[in-house]
């Protein structure tokens, strides 16, 4: 027997790996929880290796099924691209894109370059998730993206990496919002900490900066900080890139707490990640092309 005489199971083994779910995925499909283990089961025996680990919760790809389970990406990603076009055989740029982001470039980079760049192309269906960039980097892995564009994106086996700008962290004040604070020795700090330290002790990042004399305001997202540091609730420690808009209306303005923090502190990539199997697809290489344009 050869796979390509089970291209069914292979569209019900997609789904199981994809939601990681045996009832999940026989909800998607609209097949049985036990016809779509039968499907499994048989692919197992064509393949002669076990696609999954079964959990106690749930199933995991092995080493054989994550192979398997690229594959059957592209294919599935290609049929899809194959039905816009063949809707709009004359349009080059017909087709399906999904795109995961970081929160806040969602926030600040997304909306603007989709206003001019949607009417371009009105052939082309673009899906964008949003979250934090190691999930939209294992969504990338996976095979669940075609292309993100996060901060530190990191090179694997399946992807290729490119890098856009560099960004670095400031402290910033509003100046046009009265302040709550008196002197900028005594402001609160305003930060995300997840956004410049994922797990790591506050201290023994911003310490030097006397972090035990002042108030420390945390919050969940970069939005809220410049929301509150907008509002004069303290300094706000914030990408430049996320500040450039707001410090050209002079709404925010840099400051200096020496130790460095003028010139930056934390320097990291903004950059995007594509599936190998789609580095030659000329609808996601005009895109990267309209994304870098504006960088």
């Amino acid at each position: 027997m050869y796979l390509h005489e089970h291209l069914e199971k292979l569209r019900y083994f997609y789904e199981v790996g994809r939601l990681g779910s045996m009832k999940k995925a026989s909800e998607a499909a609209f097949v049985t929880q036990p016809s779509l283990s039968k499907s499994i089961k048989i692919l197992e025996e064509v393949v002669g290796q076990e696609l999954f680990v079964r959990l106690p919760r749930g199933v995991r790809l092995t080493e054989y099924g994550d192979i398997l389970y690229q594959y059957c990406h592209e294919l599935f990603s290609s049929l899809k691209d194959l039905e816009k076009r063949l809707e709009s055989s004359d349009d080059p740029m017909a087709g399906s894109l999904r795109v995961g982001t970081y929160d806040s470039i969602g926030i600040y980079f997304w909306p603007k370059f989709l206003k001019e760049f949607l009417p371009k192309y009105p052939n082309l269906s673009l899906e964008i998730s949003t979250g934090r960039s190691a999930q939209m980097q294992d969504l990338l892995d996976k095979g669940e993206l075609d292309l993100i564009l996060i901060i530190n994106p990191k090179k694997t086996p399946q992807t290729i990496i490119e890098s856009l700008r560099k960004d670095v962290f400031k402290f910033y004040k509003s100046t046009k919002k009265k302040t709550v604070f008196k002197t900028i020795e005594e402001a609160p700090f305003i930060l995300m900490p997840d956004s410049f330290a994922p797990g790591a002790n506050l201290k023994e990042k911003l310490g030097v900066f006397n972090i035990d004399e002042r108030k420390i305001y945390k919050t969940s997202s970069l939005e809220s900080v410049k929301e509150l540091t907008l509002n004069g609730l303290g300094l706000g420690f914030l990408p430049e890139s996320v500040c450039t808009e707001h410090i050209e209306k002079g709404a925010l303005e840099v400051v200096d707490l020496g130790l460095g923090s003028k010139n930056g502190l934390f320097p990291h990539t903004i950059g995007l990640g594509l599936q190998k199997s789609r580095k030659d697809n000329p609808l996601v290489n005009q895109v990267i092309s309209e994304i870098k344009a504006r960088f």
